[in-house]
């Protein structure tokens, strides 16, 4: 029943192929048949058939022979295991399909027996869908069997009418049942393909010719050769002739096969000659269905994939299953198999490169280890670089505390002079400027750039240079408070150091250093104050080496009226981005908590200019710069920052650097080594894959010739 050839091999160009049979013959061969089927015509019809019969035509020419109870009306089809005739059953007088051993009396007796185990294996077989044995026997020696005749044709014929994909499933599903059926009996096809599947009158589909057919468990071979099924719909397994692996997922390949034709319109390993569709089943991965259709549901493309990977185990573990699957398709249902993602595609292009995947994997591996000790070469350079800053930010800080202390002791001295008593007793502006040039120069100092005296209750006095000031008391400053209270205890020799506070003369920022004047009698009299424009030359805080940068903070001193400020509110006075008289608001826990809390009310002044314990300092990994909303391409990102507190003032000192370009390495030599050596696995595993592939292109190619 099966017009197409069994064996792969392809034949020579001096040969040609008995149309019965399907062996191979000389080109000069009597009417173009083997001995065997010539002699076997000639017993059969009296006379040697014309070279020009075909099959599936009735012969004219035959004659009315009665052959075990059958009449022959004419050849319906040949294939390598027999030749199907209709004829007419005499006694019940019905047509159906009369199938001999081509060769007649003189067939082999290899080919007898294979035809008797094909009689024995579709005789065992009861489904709706699998053609029915009518009668077996046996007429002169030679063994015979009929069917049901189907006179709907072959799904050959009928492949556009399948091209709907709920056809198609539909279809499949009812011949995975009936192979289910010959499987549950353990007859495996290891033929399915269009022209093997019949239809009746009605349009119901049949499996059919089970010529090749094999009882599961058991080993055989047949009259065509090693590779047994058709190029093109058999599985990788049978394709390399390894029968002995041949199992029910190879039925289950060519249901798949079946399917994707009926979808896509071709077959998915379709060659220009058989050994090329072998090749194709073996080596190569189909086309996606929807690549091809794109209509098509992605869960039927996956069911068909599904019958069609290269490993059996990896199909349907039964023909049930795929059927069972498909009818839940077809009710919209979620379905079992689902579609190869990106990890299930590059799952196997692992498994069909392991060695390119050895070397890409030991790149892998030696890449991560080169980045993990980078990463920990770069963690360890990230406390090196915080603790070179919490050590830069200790030694700005002393040098800020060793200016303000002399600075300190020269407004000190000035404000126990007895000139300094004079002067708020009789305020004098030049008596002020002779003062202050007896103490710091004509310069008054490179920081020093505003006097002022304000008497006992805080009101100004004298302000040098001169300018405006507002009518008022100045006793709410920090600097006054601090004044007095180093004029109720001993004697310090050494200015109070302010908060930070907003001149109401020039509206700018500024810190005071502030002394008690003293009268007569040793009562307070009032203070001398000389306020700090803070710059890079206070204290050498123009440190720059081209990755960090020193920043002076300092506690908010309350304004006219105003409310205290918060602890953690602070000013920036000194910075990179911040000019002379400018400054940024900052606030910050961290900074609070290495600064003294503010004295409460009668408290003896605090020793300001002593060095504080050495762990009062702080390190932040991720410190936010104040000027980052200004300049964020300059300021913005995280810092390095070290912290240390100037003496017990109010002022701190911060050392950052940008946190990316501080942990910045030159590369260890060995890193280099160890990545470059990462590198060239990859590519080697590339490469290896390459060559691989030009491997296999040429042994296909090989092949095929």
């Amino acid at each position: 029943m099966a017009s197409e050839d069994h064996t792969p091999t392809a034949l020579a160009p001096t040969l040609r192929v008995c149309p019965i049979c399907r062996s191979e013959i000389t080109r000069d061969a009597p009417h173009g048949l083997c001995p065997s089927c010539l002699i076997a015509r000639v017993a059969l019809r009296g006379a040697p058939p014309a070279e020009s019969d075909a099959p599936g035509q009735q012969d004219s020419s035959l004659p009315s022979l009665r052959h075990g109870g059958y009449e022959i009306l004419g050849r319906i089809d040949a294939g390598g295991m027999g030749v199907v005739y209709r004829a007419r059953q005499v006694r019940a007088n019905r047509i159906v399909a009369l199938k001999m051993l081509p060769g007649g009396p003189f067939a082999t007796d290899t080919a007898a027996r294979l035809f008797q185990r094909e009689i024995a294996l579709a005789s065992r077989l009861d489904h709706p869908n699998i053609v029915p044995i009518y009668d077996v026997g046996e007429h002169e020696g030679q063994a015979f069997f009929t069917m049901k005749l189907m006179e709907g044709g072959t799904l050959t014929a009928r492949l556009e009418h399948y091209r709907d994909p709920r056809r198609a499933a539909g279809l499949v599903a009812k011949l995975a049942r009936a192979v289910h059926e010959g499987h549950r009996r353990h007859v495996l096809h290891r033929d399915l393909k269009p022209a093997n599947i019949l239809f009746d009158n009605d349009g119901a589909p049949y499996v059919a010719d089970f010529g090749v057919a094999k009882q599961l468990g058991q080993e055989g071979g047949t009259m065509t050769g090693d590779r047994l099924g058709t190029p093109g719909y058999m599985a990788p397994e049978q394709a390399m002739g390894h029968a002995k692996r041949v199992t029910a997922a190879a039925d289950i390949f060519s249901l798949g096969v079946m399917l994707y034709e009926l979808l896509t319109g071709r077959r998915p390993f379709d060659g220009s000659t058989p050994m090329q569709s072998l090749r194709r089943t073996i080596e190569e991965e189909p086309a996606a269905p929807r690549s091809l259709r794109r209509d098509l549901s992605r869960d039927l493309e996956a069911i068909c994939l599904t019958c069609l990977r290269k490993k059996p185990e990896r199909r349907y573990g039964s023909a049930e299953a795929l059927a069972d699957d498909l009818e839940r398709w077809l009710r919209g249902e979620p379905v079992v198999a689902r579609a190869r993602g990106l990890v299930g595609r590059a799952l196997l292009w692992f498994a069909r490169h392991p060695t390119a995947v050895a070397l890409i994997l030991a790149a892998t591996l030696a890449l991560a280890g080169a980045v993990a000790t980078a990463c920990a070469q770069q963690e360890a350079r990230r406390q090196e670089v915080l603790d070179g800053n919490v050590y830069a930010a200790r030694a700005v800080a002393g040098a800020v505390l060793a200016q303000l202390w002399h600075y300190g002791v020269l407004v000190y001295r000035a404000a126990a002079d007895p000139r300094a008593a004079a002067l708020v007793e009789q305020p004098h502006l030049p008596a002020l400027d002779e003062l202050r040039k007896a103490y710091v120069g004509r310069n008054g100092g490179p920081s020093l750039v505003t006097w002022f005296v304000v008497d006992r209750e805080g009101v100004l006095l004298l302000h040098w240079p001169r300018a405006p000031a507002p009518q008022g008391k100045y006793d709410f400053r920090d600097y006054f408070q601090g004044a007095r209270r180093l004029a109720e205890g001993p004697d310090s020799g050494v200015a109070y150091v302010s908060r930070v506070f907003r001149s109401e003369t020039d509206h700018q920022h500024k810190f005071a250093l502030a002394a008690p004047i003293r009268g007569a009698s040793g009562e307070f009299a009032g203070a001398l104050i000389a306020t700090i424009a803070t710059d890079s030359r206070l204290g050498a805080l123009q440190l720059s080496d081209g990755r960090r940068f020193a920043v002076l903070a300092a506690r908010r001193d309350r304004e006219r009226g105003g409310p205290a400020p918060a602890s953690d509110e602070f000013t920036v006075l000194v910075h990179d981005g911040v000019g002379h008289g400018e400054s940024a608001a900052l606030r910050s826990a961290i900074l609070s908590d290495l600064l003294p809390a503010a004295p409460a009310s009668g408290a003896p002044a605090l020793d300001q200019l002593q060095l504080p314990p050495p762990d009062r300092v702080a390190s932040v990994d991720d410190w936010r710069d104040p000027l980052a909303e200004r300049d964020p391409a300059k300021y913005g990102g995280a810092f390095l920052a070290g912290v240390a507190p100037v003496g017990h003032t109010d002022l701190v000192v911060i050392v950052q650097s940008r946190a990316d370009e501080a942990t910045a390495l030159d590369a260890d030599p060995r890193l280099r080594v160890v990545a470059w050596s990462g590198v060239a696995l990859t590519l080697l595993g590339l490469a290896f894959a390459a060559v691989s592939a030009a491997r296999r292109r040429r042994r296909r190619l090989a092949y095929e010739r």
